[in-house]
């Protein structure tokens, strides 16, 4: 009786890899593409336009949810698309950063300072974790760490702190709609609008999470220093 080769039968069980280029095409990294062309639109327009900075933007940002959905559902998860989507995170906010400097260059040193830690944060706790073995750049031994990249609290902190940049963005234009309650309006400064009040609400998540980024800075450098 003829039976098959095992050698032919491993090779026919095994999962087939894909291409590099294929990988480059997943639904999920060209939507990533697209998020980093509406953040360039935003920017191109960003001391002409609050309405066309402010549409591409959040879009942009909306699309980094669409991409995680696209990649659960079609099985295209991959390490390029984790790398593209967090650097996009880093330089998309790092560059509207740019933009409030020039706005508010009083600040300046203030925002380079934000862009500084951001990088040096992510940066320091990527290599880390990798160098360590783990297969994302969020394996941590830190509890806080490790509590800030649970998804519940990772949207919550990336939006809020996204919320408050771009609130600060739009009072170099005006105050905005005055749509505060007035329980709220003593808190506020006088004639404040609706992108004081996001400011405002907005404030403690995003102290928040530059603590996370001081706490997984000083975590994640100490590890690759002991390395």
């Amino acid at each position: 009786m003829a039976t098959s080769s095992p050698k032919l039968s491993r090779r026919s069980s095994a999962p087939k890899k894909r291409s590099a280029v294929a990988v480059l095409l997943y639904v999920p990294n060209l939507i990533g593409y697209v998020r980093i062309a509406l953040a360039f639109v935003g920017y191109a327009y960003a001391f002409d336009s609050l309405q066309v900075t402010l549409g591409a933007y959040l879009l942009s940002q909306a699309l980094d949810v669409a991409d995680g959905f696209a990649a659960r559902a079609l099985g295209q998860s991959s390490k390029f698309g984790a790398v593209l989507d967090m650097v996009t995170d880093r330089t998309s906010t790092a560059c509207l950063c740019l933009v409030l400097s020039r706005l508010y260059p009083q600040h300046v040193v203030g925002f380079a300072g934000l862009i500084t830690l951001d990088l040096f944060s992510h940066w320091f706790q990527m290599y880390a974790s990798l160098a360590a073995g783990g297969e994302t750049h969020k394996a941590s031994a830190n509890f806080v760490v490790r509590l800030y990249y649970r998804k519940p609290v990772l949207f919550a902190a990336c939006a809020g702190t996204e919320f408050w940049y771009l609130a600060l963005y739009c009072l170099a234009f005006g105050p905005g709609p005055a749509v505060v309650p007035p329980l709220l309006a003593p808190l506020l400064p006088p004639g404040a609008g609706l992108y004081a009040l996001v400011l405002y609400a907005c404030a403690p998540i995003f102290a928040f999470k530059q603590f996370t980024n001081l706490v997984q800075l000083w975590s994640a450098a100490t590890q690759v220093a002991a390395m």
